[in-house]
């Protein structure tokens, strides 16, 4: 593996979808290789994100395996987006988030959430508590959490979520303390334990209290992008050292933390 690899690990997102999906027509390599008149050890080094796929191959293969439209859209954007180490995608209600792509063909997930419980864990009530009457609808708040739980379905059954909560995230005004214990119990409950560990990081831990959230997806090969929401943008980071850095807080903030008791919630 190049570093000019590991600077761009959406190749191994991309490459783990396409896999991902002639897998679940029952095709090999040499199936889907027949097809396009393409070799299978081409195809191979697409899948494995070895090698950058062509935009013209990458449509033939969407078309081949029936990929839904709204998932052809977000791989396309994925690919267009697959030689930069850094970049910035604007908020945009029309326009479905490339972090989809993350969350459904990424292996682990490490969430730092110092205020809020982030959104793709997040129960109805706790969403429509921390949305607020004034700030959506509470349709919207519906939909917006039955989409995400519904991709939640289409994660690999080996992805396992890591989540560290700030002490912060335990006592937020807007959400009332029975709504607090549901949601926390949600995301600890013997049902999900196999896939989502929470830690509390303590109010007093130095430094905790300055560090915003962040995210950082694993990919199957062990290639890692951090993102980070803002307001009107989400940023994605790729650079090895930068990766480093916020894998090593990561680290240290688990260090500090202490495993979610489901007293505490009482």
């Amino acid at each position: 593996m190049t570093d000019e690899c590991l600077s761009h690990p959406s190749l191994y997102v991309l490459g783990g979808a396409l896999r991902q999906h002639r897998q679940n027509r029952g095709w090999s390599l040499r199936d889907l290789g027949r097809l396009m008149g393409i070799g299978p050890s081409t195809i191979s080094g697409w899948e494995k994100g070895e090698r950058r796929i062509p935009a013209v191959p990458l449509g033939w293969i969407l078309g081949l395996l029936k990929v839904k439209p709204d998932e052809c859209q977000l791989l396309i954007r994925l690919h267009e987006k697959s030689d930069r180490a850094i970049y910035v995608e604007s908020v945009d209600d029309g326009v479905t988030s490339l972090q989809q792509a993350y969350d459904r063909h990424t292996l682990r997930t490490f969430a730092w959430a110092p205020r809020i419980i982030p959104d793709s864990l997040q129960t109805y009530d706790y969403a429509h508590a921390v949305a607020g009457p004034r700030t959506a609808l509470p349709d919207d708040v519906d939909q917006a959490v039955l989409a995400r739980q519904v991709r939640q379905l289409d994660r690999d059954p080996r992805h396992r979520h890591f989540l560290l909560l700030g002490a912060g995230a335990l006592a937020l005004e807007s959400v009332p303390p029975e709504v607090l214990r549901a949601q926390l119990n949600e995301v600890t409950n013997p049902g999900n334990r196999r896939r989502v560990e929470t830690r509390i990081v303590p109010a007093e831990a130095r430094g905790a209290s300055s560090i915003e959230p962040f995210m950082i997806y694993e990919t199957a090969e062990k290639v890692f992008t951090v993102v980070l929401k803002h307001e009107h943008a989400t940023i994605y980071l790729s650079d090895p050292a930068t990766v480093a850095g916020y894998r090593a807080t990561f680290k240290a903030l688990h260090q500090k933390a202490s495993a979610y008791l489901a007293k505490e919630a009482c």
